[in-house]
């Protein structure tokens, strides 16, 4: 699937721009402590929002492109 419908799908599914560490965890098919090494090592990018790690959407969709 391309990047461009990789967003659509997941926006569509949680009417949302940025998904919680369990969400992308799940839609990565990883464990979140997985999540936590690839944010790390910088293979993942990760936003702050009212204290909590989420991610963009646009960054799970780059991500899975490039798997």
């Amino acid at each position: 699937m391309n990047q461009i419908k990789t967003i659509e799908l997941l926006r569509s599914k949680y009417n949302s721009l940025v998904i919680s560490k369990s969400q992308t965890a799940e839609e990565l098919r990883v464990s979140q402590a997985t999540i936590d090494r690839m944010r790390k090592i910088g293979d993942i990018e990760s936003v702050k929002v009212g204290g909590s790690v989420m991610f963009k959407i646009d960054e799970i969709a780059r991500f899975l492109s490039e798997a």
